[in-house]
């Protein structure tokens, strides 16, 4: 999860669904008031135990890493710009 002051929302991506323990790759934004769930044209793959950080220089919030279902190591970094 990341504050994205671009946009003036907080992001949230992925985790653990702690009913069934599957990794989720879904996009959530909070407002302040509202959690709205995105659909991003290409998404990173699910993933737990990743970080997130906002690069104020690009304007986007950054996710890298974390672990997959079989819990490799994924060494891979993506933005998010708001929409995709």
């Amino acid at each position: 999860m990341a504050y994205d002051a671009a946009r003036r929302q907080v992001v949230l991506f992925g985790g653990v669904n702690p009913n069934s323990g599957v990794l989720l790759n879904d996009t959530w934004v909070w407002d302040g008031s509202n959690w709205t769930q995105k659909s991003p044209q290409t998404s990173p793959p699910a993933r737990e135990g990743h970080a997130m950080a906002y690069d104020i220089a690009r304007g986007r919030v950054v996710l890298f890493g974390g672990l997959d279902a079989k819990m490799n190591t994924l060494n891979d970094t993506w933005l998010w710009d708001g929409i995709n």
